[in-house]
């Protein structure tokens, strides 16, 4: 799954719907955080599920960069509001723990031949030249969580598949539906969930059969 943004009762149907349990694992590729009002019950669901992995978005890393002096772009424009303003009321033990658990999550990540990453890829002109490893090196956090260019530049990595969330799929020009967009070596599982006539889905890696709420 990808960009939840506080939309925990949707993530709790989306759960209950494709029977998550102990022998399953579970990525979510960033953007757990803001516009929705239940931010920290996604964070506080998934620490308590060793079987979920989250991984950094740009609202994860955005919070990371203004939580000790907020600014009000990264509280109205981003909707990060609601996520600061709830985490104030909270205690000191679980604000330091909040904050260094979002500040210390990966941001990239293998799983057999899925590259999981939350926006892109940074992947030079000569990348076919290099191996898996030469190119997962040289990926920067802001390229991995911001960076959209991966969907233009129809650039693959043989013998693999980039999942990404990041641009709502009704964004993609000559597409612009709430489903999952695939193209060669791409895959793009943000269906814009958390705006109007948007849905959250989930792709099982088994079958790559879809899951929508």
């Amino acid at each position: 799954m990808s960009d939840l943004h506080g939309m925990y009762d949707k993530f709790i149907l989306m759960l209950e719907q494709i029977n998550f349990n102990s022998n399953d694992h579970l990525y979510v590729l960033g953007d757990v955080l803001d516009r929705g009002d239940k931010s920290l019950e996604i964070i506080d669901y998934i620490r308590n599920h060793k079987n979920i992995t989250l991984l950094k978005g740009n609202h994860e890393l955005m919070f990371q960069e203004n939580w000790r002096d907020t600014n009000d772009r990264y509280l109205y424009f981003y909707g990060g509001d609601d996520t600061f303003y709830r985490l104030k009321n909270k205690k000191f033990e679980y604000k330091e723990s909040f904050y260094k658990y979002i500040k210390n999550l990966p941001f990239l990540k293998i799983v057999d031949n899925f590259i999981l990453v939350h926006a892109g890829l940074y992947l030079p002109n000569n990348y076919k030249n290099l191996n898996i490893e030469q190119i997962i090196d040289m990926q920067e956090e802001d390229i991995c969580v911001w960076d959209r260019t991966i969907l233009e530049s129809n650039k693959c990595i043989k013998g693999y598949v980039i999942i990404i969330g990041h641009t709502p799929t009704q964004n993609i020009e000559n597409y612009e539906k709430a489903e999952i967009y695939r193209q060669e070596g791409l895959i793009d599982i943000d269906c814009g969930a958390c705006f109007d006539n948007g849905k959250l889905a989930c792709l099982r890696l088994d079958d790559m059969k879809e899951f929508y709420i």
